[in-house]
């Protein structure tokens, strides 16, 4: 048995991902069509393939019918291939010769929230990997006084709506050009662009009333044929796929899932991919495909064996000593003597997103080939230093790398997660060794969070650095005295700084004027004041009136030594610079000219 979704001589289908925030209603879009198709009995119906739908151009012409009609237009691709699965990260991250294996790709947006995280973490990986895309602004129906109207097109929908859903429709769209606008992207609402070219079309769309759903589909279809034809040649050689997922299956042992983008596989075809050991050269013994939904009596038996696979499509491969292969791999079918030349590519591959060094660095972990990539690439972007970035669930071996790095740099003792679980010893290892682990599905959450991080450390650093020396702060003498001495109490105002008692206070001629004994705030005691404060304070050795009058300002004298750390290791930032500065130019001019360097 051969999968018949291409033909010699022809172009293949083109292959898309769908993506976009959770529960934008991304599945519902696709089981919208697929309950349509089903419903209609159209001939050719849809295929479930591993990690994707198959949509023949049969369901895709019938979907579009009346549109295509109006359009004269006539659909020469043999059906459109989704990834609709979680593994689409995986896909999304994989280049081929400086371009993803993906095609196209649906963004869904939901039109009562707009743009949201993962919309944001999507354009990204869109904009990198230079992958063509249209908008599917969903879930029109919920907008406030929308009518559905689904046996008409969308655009006459559209003239049909109140001007408070077209005004709620626009609002998301103008959000959605100014997000874009940051791309350098220009979108705009598909029935208004002359130039698909230069343009990302936005397409209203409902999963519920089906509106919209067409358009999608026939600009999908149809930009693909015009501008992506040479990519969708069909070449019956050697395949090329990718790993979606890993899996164990009940009486198989372990099976990749795998889109074939490209060429053909066969039983006993020789194959090489990336293993957490290096790269894996093996046989295919078997190719399945899902059975009809409706042919599955027995859960242990729900594939069908075939011969070959003809890109593009989604199958399952047994093969043995796959056990180690990662998600997210290239896949390559080679002849033997193309074994080493594949081997070589797949070490190239590695390297590029595979780290390991004894530099300080944060360790990185996620689930796919694919998603490290774009996790380690965010990083370096954002100039983070990586000392181990693998595929895989967290270890002791991490936890070990992360507390190595603390070493060299208190900054880097952390563990980054990407989609990965923790596995039991490590958490109890990184509990006793206090090494934090942050995990997301996020990539800019995780580096968000890694800043809070860094920021703490800091925060931290220059609390221990600072729990010794005398703190720098400047003050002035407001018109309050309730003593004039022994000890002089009286008020004052924090100019500069954070005022802290049991220190020494000079004037502008390098003059102590007394010791700051006590601080206090309505009567009561405080450890500090700061900027703005005013507070009374206790000072042994002037009289009020005398040697301290009202409008004085006094800095808190910093012993030399102390000033000389902070200048030097660049602890304070601020108003405590500030008053630091001011002191060291009273002491500059009064002591020597060389203090404190």
């Amino acid at each position: 048995m051969t999968t018949k979704q291409e033909r010699p001589g022809q172009i293949r289908s083109p292959i898309a991902v769908i993506l976009g925030h959770v529960d934008s209603g991304k599945t519902s879009l696709l089981d919208k069509v697929r309950g349509t198709a089903v419903q209609s009995r159209e001939s050719g119906g849809i295929t479930q393939h591993i990690g994707a739908s198959f949509f023949p151009i049969e369901t895709v012409t019938a979907l579009c019918g009346s549109l295509l009609k109006s359009s004269k237009k006539q659909l020469q691709i043999p059906g459109i291939l989704i990834i609709d699965t979680p593994g689409h990260s995986s896909f999304m991250n994989l280049r081929q010769r400086g371009a993803s294996a993906a095609n196209f790709a649906i963004l869904v947006i939901d039109v009562r929230r707009g743009i949201q995280p993962q919309t944001v973490e999507s354009l990204r990986i869109l904009v990198k990997q230079k992958v063509p895309f249209l908008i599917a602004a969903n879930k029109i129906d919920r907008l406030p006084g929308w009518k559905s109207f689904p046996d008409l097109s969308l655009v006459k929908s559209l003239s049909k709506q109140s001007s408070g859903s077209l005004e709620a429709l626009q609002t998301i769209i103008y959000e959605t050009m100014t997000e874009l606008s940051h791309f350098n992207l220009e979108p705009d609402r598909f029935d208004r662009i002359k130039n698909f070219a230069k343009k990302i079309a936005i397409i209203p769309t409902s999963a519920i009333t089906g509106e919209g759903i067409p358009e999608m589909f026939l600009v999908l279809a149809s930009l693909t044929e015009q501008y992506l034809r040479k990519q969708l040649e069909l070449h019956l050689d050697k395949g090329k796929g990718v790993v979606l997922e890993v899996k164990k299956e009940v009486g198989m042992g372990t099976t990749l899932d795998v889109i074939l983008f490209d060429g053909i596989i066969k039983q006993n075809s020789q194959i090489v991919l990336a293993g957490t050991d290096g790269p894996i050269s093996t046989s295919v013994r078997a190719i399945l495909v899902p059975k009809e939904l409706d042919e599955i009596r027995d859960p242990r038996n729900k594939f069908d064996s075939v011969e070959q696979a003809v890109a593009a499509v989604g199958v399952k491969l047994v093969a043995p000593n796959i056990d180690e292969a990662i998600a997210g791999s290239s896949l390559y079918v080679v002849d033997k003597n193309e074994v080493n030349e594949a081997i070589t590519k797949i070490k190239e591959e590695l390297a590029s997103i595979l780290v390991e060094t004894d530099d300080a660095g944060v360790v990185v972990k996620a689930d796919t080939l694919g998603s490290l990539e774009a996790l380690v690439n965010f990083l370096r972007d954002s100039n983070v230093q990586i000392r181990f970035a693998a595929v895989g669930n967290v270890t002791k071996k991490d936890v070990y790398q992360a507390s190595l790095s603390r070493e060299k740099n208190e900054y880097y003792g952390i563990i980054l997660g990407f989609r990965t679980a923790i596995l039991l010893d490590a958490q109890e290892e990184a509990s006793k060794l206090q090494i934090p682990i942050i995990q997301d599905d996020i990539i800019y959450r995780l580096s968000e969070e890694y800043e809070a991080y860094q920021y703490e450390v800091q925060q931290r650093l220059e609390e221990e650095a600072l729990k010794d020396i005398v703190r720098p702060s400047k003050i002035k003498v407001l018109p309050y005295v309730f003593r004039q001495s022994k000890p002089c109490i009286l008020g004052v105002e924090v100019l500069a700084g954070i005022l802290t008692p049991q220190n020494n206070l000079i004037n502008r001629e390098n003059k102590k004027i007394g010791h700051l004994l006590q601080i206090q705030d309505r009567g009561n005691t405080i450890s500090q004041a700061k900027v703005s404060d005013q507070v009374a304070v206790a000072i042994r050795g002037p009289t009020a009136g005398r040697q301290i009058k009202e409008g004085d300002e006094l800095w808190v004298d910093v012993p030399e030594p102390d000033a000389r750390k902070i200048t030097e290791q660049n602890i304070l930032s601020g108003t405590e610079m500030d008053a630091l500065t001011e002191l060291i130019e009273i002491k500059r001019r009064t002591v020597n000219k060389y203090w404190a360097l």
